[in-house]
């Protein structure tokens, strides 16, 4: 590998989809976004999980003409050099924006739920600590840690389930009426927020290919870790509603943690919130590190520098980042939400569909002089 990794072990195509089922899940499991179609916001979900199956495949389609490429590479392949550098130094930025914005989301939950009178930048830089010690040690140490953690997470789950059935507190009638004012504002839920995040995100994998053992598999796991993401991330956005009912769903700000506080199956078990609390602290841990460590190979990339020399100045970027972007929670959600809306279009929608355009012109341009070549020799 030459883009300044030296030697980096590779993962597995299993490790890898692991890191996506934690990548997917992260904080779009808690993060309430559906302020106007929350009763239908399973149905905006379960769209949302197709058309990100088909938006990976874009991503992935246009990898694969460059076999171990990692994105930044590749496109300096397909736009040149120039323009290539200026669309991998965009990426880096962007990678480095969603590092600071999903720390910000983890160090709010963990204060918000655990650590009230804790200052933010004190719990922001012991996060940031722990993902650049294990950045440190490498990708593959990431990907074994992501299959211990995967463990705790399946059994949270299953735990979480099985509590709220035995406590009877789930009411599908509340998730009635179905698309009451008809399929337009799902769409556009859809388009507008649920389509980029988390599956838009995912375009941050692209610059793992370099590091997955058998890269053509990459398109299979993504599939596989979409589906059973999506399929979780329905679940919860069910949960939500037919527990809290659509209106205080509509005001919780973490409306999954607020759907396990009202679990009192007996007087020995309550306050299961909490150890859902701990699944999606490691699922947004995953989710920074792996935003961080695409940032940290981007840059090593264009600048040929060994990515471990950059892993402490861009954590210091990103945990100041993280504090001075917003000063309240209010804000934070409430620029999270105009980023999907005027940031993540560029980059999940645009330069990868014109990525793919290119690619897709080059491949047919390289079978037709094949066809071409082929005639003359008959």
């Amino acid at each position: 590998m030459n883009n300044g990794l030296g030697h980096v072990r590779l993962v597995s195509t299993g490790q890898i989809l692991i890191l996506m089922f934690h990548f997917l899940l992260g904080n779009a499991v808690i993060i309430n976004l559906d302020s106007e179609v929350e009763r239908n916001t399973w149905i905006v979900q379960l769209i949302a999980m197709v058309a990100g199956m088909m938006l990976f495949r874009m991503y992935t389609y246009t990898a694969e003409m460059f076999p171990g490429q990692s994105l930044t590479t590749y496109a300096r392949e397909l736009v040149g050099n120039t323009g290539g550098t200026v669309i991998g130094m965009m990426y880096i930025l962007f990678f480095m924006y969603l590092t600071s914005r999903n720390l910000r989301d983890e160090t709010e939950l963990v204060r918000v739920n655990v650590l009230e009178k804790t200052p933010s930048l004190i719990v922001a830089f012991l996060m940031v600590i722990c993902v650049i010690y294990v950045l440190w040690l490498g990708f593959e140490v990431l990907a074994r840690t992501g299959q211990i953690f995967l463990m705790v997470v399946v059994l949270v789950i299953f735990f979480g389930n099985t509590l709220l059935i035995l406590s009877g507190s789930i009411h599908l009638e509340e998730l009635m009426p179905v698309m009451n004012e008809g399929f337009k504002p799902i769409l556009h839920a859809v388009i507008r927020e649920h389509l980029a995040f988390p599956y838009g995100e995912m375009i941050c994998f692209m610059m793992f290919i370099p590091c997955v053992r058998k890269p053509s598999q990459i398109t299979r796991a993504g599939y596989v870790g979409i589906l059973v993401g999506g399929i979780v991330l329905v679940e919860a956005a069910i949960l939500n509603v037919t527990v809290l009912g659509a209106d205080i769903t509509e005001r919780s700000i973490f409306p999954l943690l607020s759907t396990f506080a009202n679990v009192q199956l007996s007087e020995y078990v309550q306050r299961p919130d909490v150890i859902i609390l701990m699944s999606v602290i490691i699922g947004d841990f995953f989710k920074v590190a792996l935003f961080f460590y695409a940032t940290a190979i981007g840059i090593s990339d264009i600048f040929g520098l060994p990515y471990r020399k950059t892993l402490f100045s861009c954590g210091i970027i990103i945990l100041l980042w993280s504090q001075i972007e917003t000063s309240n929670l209010s804000e934070h959600f409430e620029f999270g939400r105009q980023s999907l809306i005027f940031i993540h279009p560029l980059f999940v929608y645009i330069v990868p569909f014109l990525l793919f355009l290119i690619a897709l012109r080059r491949r047919s341009r390289g079978g037709d002089r094949g066809r071409s070549g082929n005639s003359q020799k008959t």
